[in-house]
């Protein structure tokens, strides 16, 4: 970790530095989620004595458009090699990052894991984190973050009910308009282009 310098704004760093076991994020447009992502789990990775870490999109598709090239430029200095065909980075201490998507459970599973990103949380099969991914973090006591927005009555509206009550987990939040990111023009021209709903659902 020594040849690393982690790169993130204020509101990211929230996030990053939060100690919670399990992090449930809400964060509108251009937050940076990704990049968010990559860095907790090069981390996470490299503070790991046995265990490896996935980074789960809706799709193995998506998770590698999303993650591959962003994982490989973070964590240059630290990877030992990078698995193109299966998405897999080994890090210098031998720890491993799994890109993976939800909608191939049968690769999720037979795992011990130290920590989990599991993205867009909305549009993945609650059964992926009770049946597969919960069960695999507990050899460790491993984490997880779920990045999302909520889109009506949901499973990630009940993960954010559930992170606002219970030990051990943490509900953060961040509006567009609140993280100072985005121009307030660009997000009012946004706004009465997209309608009060959908801007709501995407930016705030």
């Amino acid at each position: 970790m020594a040849n690393l310098s982690v790169q993130l704004h204020e509101k990211q760093l929230e996030v990053f530095n939060d100690k919670h076991r399990f992090k449930v994020v809400a964060a509108g447009r251009r937050f940076g989620k990704s990049r968010l992502a990559a860095w907790t789990l090069i981390i996470q990775a490299l503070k790991s004595t046995d265990k490896d870490c996935f980074y789960i999109a809706p799709t193995y598709q998506q998770a590698r458009d999303i993650m591959w090239g962003m994982m490989k430029e973070l964590a240059h200095d630290v990877i030992a090699s990078a698995h193109e065909n299966t998405s897999v980075l080994t890090l210098v201490n031998g720890r491993k990052i799994y890109l993976k998507g939800a909608d191939r459970p049968d690769t999720l599973r037979g795992v011990g894991l130290s920590y989990v990103v599991i993205d867009e949380y909305a549009d993945i099969k609650p059964n992926v984190w009770e049946q597969i991914i919960r069960p695999a973090l507990s050899d460790v006591q491993g984490g997880a973050m779920f990045i999302g927005t909520p889109k009506g009555n949901n499973h990630f509206r009940e993960f954010k009910e559930r992170a606002l009550v219970t030990e051990g987990w943490k509900f953060l939040e961040f509006k567009a308009s609140d993280t100072g990111i985005l121009d307030p023009q660009e997000l009012a021209s946004a706004k009465n282009e997209m309608g009060e709903d959908k801007y709501r659902q995407e930016f705030e």
